[in-house]
């Protein structure tokens, strides 16, 4: 993260991929600032579940240190699928099976609620970080410069 150091970090968007990369990069010492269009963290319902992967979603949270905090919260069993026709005949169910409980499988594909997930990644980050009712308006390309316009205030984007 040598590339980072004395440098600040803009990521625009709130969403689990922006907090948890927020989350990564202050365990490196980078000084993040994520800008949210949201006014506050409550101000919407935050959708249907999420599952998250052993190779990707599963492993940031575990490089983030959040996977105890993800195992309060996940849905066992949600990861079961059934597959019907548009007669709502089952031609697949693993309904009748027991989920992989076990999130170091490489094959656990465990859900979560987007809220509980959302929460826990913005209580895992240092005060402050979120700008809130940040709303995106215009990026601007000027050679290998980027200018994002954010309702709040303008970012410099260096794209190398």
């Amino acid at each position: 993260m040598m590339f980072l150091e004395n440098k600040k970090v803009a990521i625009v968007g709130g969403g689990p991929g922006g907090l948890t990369l927020a989350r990564l990069l202050q365990l490196k010492g980078v000084d993040v600032k994520v800008y949210e269009r949201d006014n506050d963290a409550s101000v919407r319902q935050q959708g249907a579940t999420l599952d998250l992967h052993y190779e990707s979603g599963l492993k940031a949270l575990r490089e983030g240190g959040l996977i105890a905090e993800f195992e309060k919260n996940y849905r066992p069993g949600a990861d079961r699928l059934t597959i019907t026709d548009q007669y709502a005949i089952v031609h697949l169910s693993e309904s009748e099976e027991e989920g992989i409980m076990d999130l170091n499988s490489e094959y656990a594909r465990p859900e979560i609620d987007r809220g509980p997930l959302r929460d826990l990644l913005i209580a895992s980050l240092q005060g402050e970080t979120i700008v809130w009712n940040a709303k995106f308006s215009e990026l601007k390309r000027m050679e290998t410069v980027g200018v994002c316009y954010l309702k709040t205030e303008q970012l410099l984007l260096l794209i190398w």
